[in-house]
């Protein structure tokens, strides 16, 4: 049985977020992920100025993100109720938020192994949608799992998934510049050829 949305509770944060020998992923992270993420953007000439944080859990991409876009608007959203609470984010899931504008980024990190396949799918549709110039997405596969993932520190309670089910979905949207940053169609940077990512 699959962890339901109020057992992300301090427990689970705290384990993978919060003590030094057990977490996931820390600040420096963060900080390294929106450097690269920055960059690549910068690169393509994408302005962020609303910045859409499908799934973000404790916070971590706020502060680099701001800074790298002090003028954008963040928004967290968070299917957490304890850290809706905590943390005054926005509560629901990627799969069904509705939203009146479009986001010039949304990053999705992490996020999708904790859904079914049916609200994976949603959640992917959904983020074309919420999409109005770029989105970082990272999910974990079952090839990361078995290959690339530290399985002591990494929640094993998710749908792991291969690469495919993922590309053949996000291919239909999105445009892939690499390192898991992806342009909406149909928009088209100037690349090189050894730029673009390898078919």
């Amino acid at each position: 049985m699959r962890r339901r949305d109020d057992n992300f509770d301090e427990a689970f944060f705290h384990r993978y977020y919060g003590d030094a020998a057990t977490r996931v992923a820390d600040a420096g992270d963060a900080a390294r992920l929106v450097g690269l993420l920055g960059g690549v953007l910068d690169y393509v000439g994408v302005r962020v100025r609303r910045i859409l944080d499908a799934g973000c859990g404790v916070g971590l991409l706020q502060a680099p993100l701001l800074e790298r876009y002090p003028k954008a608007r963040y928004e967290g959203l968070e299917a957490s109720p304890f850290l809706c609470r905590k943390f005054g984010w926005r509560q629901g899931s990627v799969a069904d938020l509705k939203a009146s504008q479009r986001y010039d980024l949304v990053v999705c990190h992490d996020v999708l192994q904790h859904l079914d396949a049916a609200a994976a799918a949603r959640a992917l549709a959904n983020l074309a949608r919420l999409s109005g110039a770029a989105l970082y997405f990272s999910v974990l596969t079952r090839g990361d799992w078995r290959q690339a993932a530290d399985q002591s520190r990494t929640d094993r309670d998710v749908h792991l998934r291969p690469a495919d089910w993922y590309r053949t979905r996000l291919r239909r949207r999105f445009r892939h510049l690499g390192v898991g940053v992806y342009l909406v169609r149909p928009l088209k940077p100037i690349l090189w050829e050894l730029e673009a990512p390898w078919l």
